[in-house]
């Protein structure tokens, strides 16, 4: 992975860099893992894109098992939304759907045949490869968030279609569900160990913190990634649409962007800071003192999306 881009805006993340010392063993699991699907040039590619490097940063103390599977994860969904989201297909939504439809019998338990898309595959591999990590892991609510993305993909592909943008609401609203973002949250309580009582985990102020994490994420890619996406076609990016909604020149655009990257930030980092102050005392918590720990390592845990999405997206060279 290079240096920092120096065409990039100064952005704010306020978390140390730690790294999982696994990445180059969880990049060896991935080649040969896509070698076995006849995917040896994603497997490259990857390679190329130091996709262990933003796994190491994402995850820096989760065992090497796991964070072959968090590879594994990022390796399916950039096949998929390279392949279906980022461009328009062939077959058009048809085609889609029929990829749907087979992506959605994988994730209620059928087998991925070899004439399936490699996105297809891969994601039975992915389902394999949790089974063998952890075969008592509930799957539901991460198979639910997956179809979700899946069926998201469909607004974007409608937009292409038409050569369209969409409005700022539509877009605050979308964008971390096409950035697979709730999915990323639900497959974390498997790869990081993350248990949260259930009062916890439909609270609303939990909610906002996610949202400010996934925000973070989502926002900075758009930064980063806006040249190459340029290039390439495709204008579902912050950027592009506060220039259409606000009718600002592109440097007020990006500068409005940078403010709302800070914005999460900010958000993250009050609630990470007053959150147990402020929600524990008032719930019905049967163990009181185990969901106040369980909520401070839920809340650690995602420093490493913050750090990954700074460091990997301003360096990599799949943004150049």
């Amino acid at each position: 992975m290079g240096a920092r881009r120096s065409d990039l805006p100064e952005f704010s993340c306020p978390f140390p860099v730690r790294r999982n010392p696994h990445a180059q063993d969880a990049e060896a699991f991935l080649r040969a893992a896509l070698s076995r699907l006849g995917a040896d040039g994603h497997a490259a590619e990857h390679s190329g894109n130091a996709i262990g490097e933003l796994a190491a940063l994402a995850y820096p103390d989760v065992p090497a098992e796991h964070l072959r599977v968090a590879v594994l994860w990022l390796a399916w969904f950039w096949i998929h939304d390279d392949a279906w989201a980022d461009k328009v297909p062939l077959g058009g939504a048809d085609e889609l759907r029929q990829v749907h439809l087979r992506a959605e019998q994988v994730l209620r338990g059928a087998s991925a045949v070899p004439s399936d898309h490699l996105s297809v595959r891969t994601l039975a591999l992915l389902l394999e490869e949790i089974r063998a990590l952890n075969p008592a892991w509930d799957t539901t609510a991460f198979r639910r968030e997956v179809l979700r993305y899946l069926r998201s993909t469909l607004w974007e592909l409608d937009l292409r279609l038409r050569g369209d943008l969409p409005s700022l609401f539509a877009y605050l609203q979308m964008r971390p569900i096409v950035a697979v973002c709730t999915a990323a949250r639900e497959i974390d309580f498997l790869l990081c160990g993350l248990q949260l009582d259930p009062e916890l985990r439909k609270h609303p102020l939990v909610h906002l913190v996610d949202a400010a994490a996934a925000n973070y994420g989502c926002w900075v890619n758009d930064l980063c990634s806006w040249g190459m996406e340029q290039r390439e076609g495709i204008t579902s990016n912050l950027i592009t649409v506060a220039r259409r909604e606000f009718g600002w020149t592109h440097e007020q655009a990006v500068q409005w962007v940078v403010k709302v990257i800070q914005t999460e930030v900010d958000t993250f980092q009050q609630l990470r800071r007053d959150l147990s102050s402020l929600i524990l005392p008032t719930l019905p918590l049967a163990e009181p003192d185990r969901a106040a720990e369980q909520l401070e390592h839920y809340l650690t845990h995602y420093e490493g999306w913050f750090v990954a999405n700074a460091e990997w997206m301003s360096r990599t060279v799949r943004y150049r």
